[in-house]
């Protein structure tokens, strides 16, 4: 969600005055503000003092005024939870208000000047380098007004910022990258490794497996109550797409090209918000075709939506109550959904789910299978290295030819691709000598023995940690900045509200 604004904000950072209206019309959108209810109601404490609805969504409103003055770190290292965008948004509010809280305790307290400074150096407000009044003004009367704003808002957006900065600095200058650490991830991504590999292949194994009548009837028994049909939906589609000849635009041209596309979303969308059951009759005033799917599920959407993963995701988490979607960006263009029907998840008859059935015990046979003939591969591999034997010599004698690969590295792996990323995927770091436990894979389960790593090179060590220290330092210190506020915010008594939105 984040990343979607933060696509469309590298327009709104070029365009101060128009541009930012429609900023402001994307935030403000009916059908991106599901919240209901006023300024009241206590969703909590922090530090002692009673929380509100109404501060959370005083917070909320400024979102898009932090992103629209440039300010994405602010809201990208103060979102630190949540999947949705109501529960990013809540997410940045309880963290900017601990912020506020543990900057003044840190004595981190901007002043009148350093806010006047800041604002007045800020891209918006320049002209050949120098702080333009009239564009202020301009930004004033045209982006903060209209939308319930003062110029007394852009100064609290300014001074959380310099916050933000000030305890960041503080956080990040206690906790830098260790160095150690740096060099640790060197050499596991860029170190040669010379593997072993023993592979149990699933196939062999389910190939001897049978699965009789009783079987079933027994796993059904037992698991019928979870056995279900997976729910379906059906939805109504409007896209807003480019043409074919903007498709194959420089990235830059097309986030140009898609301006007035998400105009006319964010405009259907408030209209179809504001009267769901109008939603195709809506799009045929504007012209705009209606696309209706067949009812899917999410593991298999609609070929419709099979290009977009999004919109799946998107279309199951609509409610008949919310059936409108939010504006979806897709790579081409834009969509707002519609749904039109629910078929909710049913108990299966035990021929239904025979099938189903049957492969789940042969999956579970096979894994045991799997399982019970590794560790006996192991046991006798292991008694032979204890009395000198090789891995590989005690993984013959054990009836097992291990794989040995020409020797990779991680970002060089050569031939072996999907070795080195299931490695990096399971987290694999063994010293030489050393094996793995069993270790499954789609289609088979590996045991994996480090024979041995070649030397690092020093001269190429020193030449990437010149060119590179200084931007993992910059992840590292984000990850700090992230778990500072997790471990504050449990100390300062927030409660664990994500997922019910800022009203509960």
């Amino acid at each position: 969600m984040l990343e979607l604004i933060r696509k469309r904000q590298r327009t709104l950072l070029t365009i101060v005055t128009i541009v930012v209206i429609v900023a402001f019309a994307w935030f403000y959108n009916p059908s991106t503000m599901r919240r209901g209810g006023e300024g009241g109601g206590a969703l909590g404490k922090l530090n002692g003092r009673t929380i509100t609805v109404g501060d959370i969504q005083k917070i909320e409103r400024t979102i898009q005024l932090v992103f629209s003055l440039g300010m994405h770190d602010l809201v990208e290292d103060l979102t630190t939870e949540g999947r949705t965008r109501d529960d990013q948004s809540l997410s940045f509010a309880w963290n900017l208000l601990l912020l506020r809280d543990e900057a003044k305790r840190l004595q981190v307290v901007p002043t009148a000047d350093q806010i006047r400074n800041t604002e007045k150096a800020l891209p918006q407000f320049q002209t050949n380098n120098q702080f333009d009044p009239a564009k202020y003004q301009v930004f004033v009367d045209t982006a903060l007004k209209p939308n319930g704003f003062t110029a007394a808002d852009l100064d609290d957006v300014v001074a959380d910022n310099l916050r933000y900065a000030g305890v960041s600095q503080l956080v990040n200058g206690s906790s830098p990258l260790p160095e150690a650490m740096f060099k640790q991830q060197y050499e596991q991504l860029n170190q040669k490794m010379s593997l072993a590999v023993i592979r149990f292949k699933r196939a062999d194994f389910e190939s001897s497996i049978q699965v009789s009548d009783v079987e079933v009837q027994k796993y059904y028994d037992q698991h019928k109550d979870t056995i279900l049909s997976p729910e379906k939906r059906r939805i109504e589609l409007v896209s807003f797409l480019l043409a074919d000849d903007q498709k194959k635009l420089p990235d830059d041209q097309k986030i140009s090209a898609k301006k007035p596309l998400a105009e006319q979303a964010d405009s259907f969308a408030q209209a179809a918000l504001q009267n769901p059951s109008t939603f195709e009759q809506t799009a045929r005033d504007k012209g705009l075709p209606v696309i209706q799917t067949e009812p899917f599920t999410l593991e298999q959407p609609d070929k419709v939506l099979s290009q977009n993963p999004a919109l799946a995701h998107e279309a199951f988490n609509l409610t008949k109550d919310n059936p409108i979607s939010d504006v979806t960006e897709g790579t081409d263009g834009f969509y707002v959904m519609k749904l039109t029907d629910i078929e909710v998840s049913r108990p299966l008859t035990l021929a239904e789910s025979k099938d189903q059935i049957v492969a789940s015990i042969k999956d579970e046979k096979a894994q045991a299978a799997i399982q019970a003939k590794a560790k006996e591969v192991r046991e006798k591999i292991d008694a032979a290295v204890q009395k000198g034997t090789s891995f590989v010599q005690a993984a013959e004698n054990a009836g097992y030819k291990p794989e040995t690969p020409e020797p990779f590295s991680l970002t060089d792996p050569g031939k072996n691709t999907e070795l080195a990323r299931f490695l990096a995927v399971n987290g694999v770091e063994l010293d030489t000598n050393e094996t793995s436990k069993l270790l499954q894979d789609q289609d088979s389960a590996l045991i994996v023995h480090m024979i041995n790593r070649e030397p690092m090179d020093e001269q190429k060590y020193a030449e990437f940690k010149k060119t590179e220290y200084a931007e993992q330092n910059g992840h590292y210190e984000k990850l700090a900045i992230r778990e500072w506020l997790r471990v504050e915010l449990q100390k300062a008594g927030r409660p664990p509200i994500l997922g019910q939105g800022a009203t509960g």
